[in-house]
């Protein structure tokens, strides 16, 4: 996986900071809080890790830009100090293979570029390496759980120590979560992994379950038919066919017991036919009875308006009569002043003869009192007579509903107690078709069982060849993969050699180091003792010994062209180990570092981090070293900062 990084760019508020890195080795050193770990921090900023803000980072940095090649893709990662999610990478091989997207540190739902399975920026720093975005199983314990992809930053963290982690476990083995995904990475590293072989253990698994899931089917089914004998696939077909024909039989019975029914009297149709006549009369009585009712209570109210017009004329005349001496000397309409008229014989008011008065108004008052009189008795007559035929109406209607009552009851019985024959047959007819045709749907799905038998049994057949293929393939995959264990014999090989060469404390030409692929714990073995990373003890022994470990990794990496990042950095390799204690100790690693990347130049690139400068002693042909003192000479990485 080839990565070389060309320069960084780091944006201030006052100014642009430019450190370009050396192809071989570039070696930052000075005193304690001059900017050496930021700077690589920076580096892994821009590649989606996260950036420790310390004062420096919080009031002054705005932004970074990484300049690096990806396989033959020259590329810049560009990331601002309030990019939280997304790095903005662009690249460029040629005109017609060139791009620039923002793309997420997380993975999402949808692919960052159409009609690919880029997610995230890990999917994007592998494509850009020509590799396929790396799937691991979620649970090694679980055959069913699902392939997750491997992260870059997994890979990352055996190209990059921290210097927090330098005296710790840099692989991270004591987080559970962090441990499984740096064994994933280094069984990728070695050859252990194999997308491939995950994918055919799922495979057999589920075809092994596929394949026992329809045999036990099988056998279910089949036992559930022998047990109501419902016999093979011809046997049903046998039973369809008759009881259909039993049907045919059945409706052709229930037709002709219908013809017969309609031509025969039913007993109680005179009866019904008596109890609607009735009915009808019934219904007409109580329309006449309403309608009577209904003039009758008009009439009375006529009755009684002409008895207060009655009263109302008497009342006129008894007013007339009252006013008759009186002399008007005003209208009584107007109010004007009347002209009195000297001839007595004439009225004041109308100047006629009050003779006329009395002679006209008797004669239209008696006129009037007769009409009203024999109106008032035609109306007392004619309200006599319609409710004298209203009682016989009502009492006609009583005998009606008492005859109709005594008819239903008795049509009731009559229908209760007639069960002739002919409907006996008509019900036994329907139950018998009913019976046939719920038997008819039932044979029609059982049908199916036995073909369903037999599907289940071929498909059982089939997946046998499918298991046999893949157990094949799977022992394939397995014997290619073995070549793996030589890779990993190799490393502990070479760790030992590292250590010794570098004169680790209690490591010896006779001990073994060996290395479970099962933990990828390295462990060195002196006579009947065994220790590993956590039983080192002291600080420095354990920045030793993590430091020679990640050598080793990528030792063997350049030798049988693993696909590990070609690249690492190394922050405080001296960490816990004094440069006046043990002078020997430091110059040994150092050397072992300069003649390693030597070895390797133009393969694999160094960042080293320390606080002293430590000179190479062998002639390298691209040796860069930057001095962060805080001084003019030799500024911080923010040369005009001056803070914690």
């Amino acid at each position: 996986m080839k990565i070389k990084l060309e320069r960084l760019i780091i944006q201030t508020k006052k100014k642009r900071e430019i450190i370009d890195f050396s192809e071989l080795i570039t070696f930052i050193y000075g005193p304690v809080g001059k900017g050496k770990s930021t700077l690589v921090r920076l580096v892994d900023f821009c590649l989606g890790g996260k950036l420790e803000n310390t004062p420096a980072i919080q009031q002054e940095f705005v932004s970074a830009t990484l300049h690096l090649y990806l396989t033959n893709y020259k590329c810049v990662l560009e990331r601002g100090a309030l990019d939280g999610s997304y790095v903005r990478i662009s690249w460029f091989e040629s005109e017609q293979n060139s791009g620039s997207i923002n793309a997420p540190i997380q993975a999402q739902n949808e692919p960052i570029i159409p009609n690919s399975e880029i997610y995230s920026l890990s999917d994007m720093i592998f494509f850009l390496c020509g590799l396929e975005p790396i799937k691991v199983r979620q649970s090694n314990q679980d055959t069913d759980s699902p392939l997750i992809r491997l992260s870059f930053r997994d890979l990352w963290r055996y190209c990059y120590i921290e210097q927090m982690y330098m005296d710790s476990s840099f692989f991270r083995f004591e987080d559970p979560f962090r441990k499984k995904k740096s064994q994933d990475a280094m069984r990728f590293f070695t050859g252990l992994h194999s997308e491939k072989l995950s994918q055919l253990e799922i495979d057999l698994v589920k075809a092994l379950d596929d394949q026992r899931a329809k045999r036990f089917a099988v056998k279910q089914i089949r036992d559930f038919m022998n047990q109501f004998s419902l016999g093979s696939e011809s046997d049903i077909i046998k039973q369809l066919i008759e009881t259909e024909n039993q049907l045919s039989v059945e409706n052709f019975k229930k037709a002709e017991l219908h013809k017969k029914r309609n031509i025969d009297i039913h007993p109680t149709d005179l009866l019904r036919e008596g109890i609607k006549s009735l009915g009808e009369q019934i219904y007409q009585v109580k329309i006449a009875i309403d309608d009577s009712t209904e003039i009758i209570d008009e009439q009375r109210m006529l009755h009684s308006e002409l008895i207060t017009a009655k009263i109302k004329n008497e009342r006129l005349k008894t007013a007339n009569i009252l006013f008759d001496d009186v002399l008007f000397e005003n209208c009584p309409v107007c109010g004007e002043k009347i002209q009195i008229n000297e001839n007595k014989e004439y009225c004041r008011l109308c100047g006629r003869k009050p003779s006329e008065h009395e002679i006209g108004t008797q004669i239209d008052n008696e006129s009037l009192r007769q009409d009203i009189n024999i109106r008032i008795d035609e109306l007392t007559d004619s309200i006599k007579r319609r409710t004298i035929e209203i009682s016989k109406l009502e009492k006609n209607l009583t005998k009606l509903l008492t005859y109709k009552t005594r008819l239903d009851t008795q049509l009731h019985e009559d229908l209760s107690n007639y069960d002739s024959a002919i409907i006996e047959e008509i019900r036994y007819a329907d139950k018998t078709i009913a019976t046939l045709e719920e038997r008819i749907v039932s044979l029609k799905k059982l049908q199916s069982m036995p073909q369903a038998i037999n599907k289940l049994e071929e498909d059982a057949g089939a997946l046998q060849g499918i298991i046999d293929r893949l157990r094949t393939e799977l022992e394939n995959e397995r014997e290619r993969l073995s070549d793996a264990d030589m890779t990993v014999k190799l490393i502990a090989a070479e760790f030992k050699r590292l250590m010794i060469n570098v004169k680790f404390p209690g490591v010896y030409n006779d001990d073994r180091v060996v290395i479970d692929p099962r933990n990828w714990k390295p462990e060195v073995i002196h006579d009947e003792t065994t220790w590993g990373f956590l039983d080192t003890g002291s600080g420095g022994k354990k920045t030793l010994f993590n430091v020679c470990y990640a050598l080793a990794i990528h030792s063997i990496a350049q030798k049988r062209n693993l696909p590990v990042p070609t690249l690492l950095i190394i922050d405080s390799p001296t960490k816990n180990i004094s440069e006046d204690e043990n002078p020997e100790l430091v110059s040994s690693l150092y050397n072992e570092i300069y003649k390693f990347a030597l070895e390797n130049y133009g393969k694999l690139q160094f960042i080293l981090i320390d606080s002293n400068f430590v000179a190479p002693i062998i002639e390298l042909p691209d040796f860069k070293w930057k001095h962060m003192a805080g001084t003019v000479e030799s500024p911080s990485l923010i040369s005009y900062y001056d803070g914690p």
